[in-house]
């Protein structure tokens, strides 16, 4: 027993030394949990949402509208950025997301309250986003429990009214609440696309990095090296293969969740397919750029994998870019899937169209320039190397 104990310490001496000389393996092994518990930490370090953007629309622009305004303005979890007396282009503002919500104050507000007459305070927010959504109704229940404080009382009493009907007329006002682009708050249509895109997009890069660093390991790309190919067609010519499969793949994937799960599309389907083209590119030059940096399909798969939480955490798919810390969101800007995933939800559920997503689109096209810019250097280097020449 002591000498089989001796035997299984002495095997895991030797692994830990072998995983200690690769430098890369031993930062993926013993420095991932820090990377993880920072990430985690910086993402929901807010653990409450606050200041939800919202715009006023105050139509009566009197003594009592604008104290329900100033009321709106002081809740922790909304801030108000744009305020008008008209709501023209405030739907606008909503679909750019420049804003979440929309509470629009109705003509003779005051006049009613004042003889009695039940008021609604109409309130449109994005559904979009299901953490925003919780977040508005709460905000929303709060400012409803919450009229019958200093401010609407002074307000009440200040138009005339007999402080014995304060209570009973302030039972009138309500607030009336539509929830736009997600009306059924469905977790399939907040959650599964982007999922779906999450996972064509780690299995391309996993392909792609386990393939090309298994070669490369087995000496088989040396044959590349002392062919008169130039890096660029070394590169097309792999990476071709991986691009046509990660399109099909996305072909059959979104035809089968908007046929079967119903998922819904309210913009145009191809312009969704040709961003996914443009987003395609972008991860194969990705993937092939940081397989090139490993030296074989294991530190590959660990190095890619290492990737997928990040890229999730930081995309917004399951929480605001709003409560995220600057450092999250500087780092999130330069995964692609964020910017996919912000343009999949605007086509789908709002209906976007160029437009609105072009700055998406931009970047994705500047990224797929970069890393493919670097995976064909990265060719050249190895062909160079190979060759023992020095460029």
């Amino acid at each position: 027993m002591l000498e089989r104990i001796k035997n299984i310490a002495t095997i895991t001496y030797i692994e830990g030394l072998s995983i200690l000389r690769d430098k890369t393996l031993a930062a993926l092994v013993l420095g991932s949990v820090f990377i993880y518990l920072a990430g985690f930490g910086l993402v929901y370090k807010s653990a409450i949402l606050f200041d939800i953007p919202v715009a006023v629309v105050d139509q009566d622009q009197s003594y009592t509208s604008r104290g329900l305004v100033a009321k709106i303005a002081n809740n922790p979890k909304l801030k108000v950025v744009y305020e008008s007396n008209s709501p023209v282009n405030t739907e606008k503002l909503l679909q750019a997301e420049k804003i979440r919500a929309i509470f629009v104050i109705p003509e003779r507000f005051e006049q009613d309250i004042a003889r009695g007459q039940a008021v609604k305070v109409s309130v449109a927010a994005d559904g979009t986003n299901l953490i925003y959504t919780y977040n508005l109704k709460k905000a929303i229940s709060d400012l409803n429990r919450s009229l019958g404080t200093e401010i609407m009382t002074a307000s009440l009493l200040g138009a005339g009214l007999d402080p014995s009907s304060t209570a009973q007329v302030l039972k009138a006002v309500d607030f009336e609440s539509q929830i736009l682009y997600n009306p059924t708050n469905s977790y399939i249509n907040f959650l599964f696309l982007l999922l779906i895109i999450l996972a064509l997009q780690q299995t391309c890069l996993l392909g792609e990095g386990i393939t090309l660093s298994g070669e490369k390991a087995q000496g088989t790309w040396t044959q590349f090296a002392l062919s008169p190919l130039s890096p660029w067609e070394i590169f097309a010519g792999k990476a071709l293969i991986y691009y046509l499969a990660v399109l099909f793949n996305a072909a059959v994937a979104l035809l089968g969740a908007f046929a079967l799960l119903k998922l819904p599309v309210n913009g145009s389907i191809l312009l969704l397919f040709f961003t996914f083209a443009v987003f395609a590119l972008s991860i194969i030059g990705m993937g092939f750029w940081l397989s090139s940096h490993c030296k074989d399909s294991m530190q590959a798969t660990m190095v890619i994998s290492l990737f997928n939480i990040p890229m999730l955490m930081g995309s917004g798919l399951n929480w605001p870019f709003s409560s995220m810390s600057s450092v999250v969101k500087y780092i999130a800007f330069l995964f692609p899937y964020t910017w996919m995933a912000h343009a999949a939800r605007a086509i789908t559920l709002k209906g976007a169209g160029i437009t609105l997503i072009w700055p998406d689109l931009a970047v994705l096209a500047a990224m797929a320039i970069v890393f493919i810019f670097g995976a064909v250097k990265s060719v050249d280097r190895f062909i160079c190397n190979q060759k023992g020449v020095s460029r």
